[in-house]
């Protein structure tokens, strides 16, 4: 490569018609300097794309770990929502086998109310039947009574005394009240 000095230190052969050496000297120093200045340009412009090159390459670099983040994020995204969506179908599916062991113990529940409500009406209607028996009999005795008003009272109907303050509380046979009260 041709440099500044290369260029002031060139010299010419000289012949009879030749140039002015003063003219070619200055003519070469002006070539020098302005040989020079763009040879510090061009060192200006290598460390400028050198610079450049190295901004290039952080970018580069940069741009890439951005991707590779942005990447990362995105499975990260996918992998958060597929265990959001497990979760959301054990919930789901918990709450269904809760509903229906719930479900079940009600209709058990259910059931049973039932077979009480039934057998409290079979007793119900026992009790009924029971009462209605006894005072058919209890107005059949009435009836025996109301048509012989001489006639003592029958031997099955007992008859107490009413309590006076000065017993000390016989015992008492249970009425008929006390025992359809007992049965019920």
């Amino acid at each position: 490569m041709l440099t500044p000095i290369d260029i002031q230190n060139q010299t010419f052969t000289r012949t009879l018609r030749g140039y002015d050496p003063e003219e070619v000297r200055t003519f070469l120093r002006q070539l020098a300097q302005e040989w020079s200045a763009l040879l510090e340009e061009r060192h200006t412009f290598r460390q400028k794309l050198e610079q450049l090159s190295t901004e290039l390459t952080r970018y580069k670099e940069m741009e890439s770990l951005l991707q590779r983040t942005l990447l990362q994020a995105e499975e990260n995204s996918r992998i958060t929502l597929q265990n959001a969506e497990k979760n959301a179908a054990l919930i789901l599916q918990e709450a269904r086998q809760k509903a229906d062991e719930t479900l079940r113990a009600l209709q058990r529940q259910r059931e049973q109310l039932e077979e009480a409500i039934e057998t409290l009406q079979q007793r119900r209607q026992e009790i009924l039947l029971e009462l209605r028996t006894f005072l058919s009999l209890q107005l059949e005795r009435l009836d025996q009574l109301s048509r012989s008003p001489n006639s003592p009272p029958p031997a099955t109907l007992p008859v107490t005394p009413p309590p006076t303050s000065a017993d000390a509380s016989p015992p008492k046979s249970p009425s008929w009240a006390e025992k359809i009260a007992a049965k019920l």
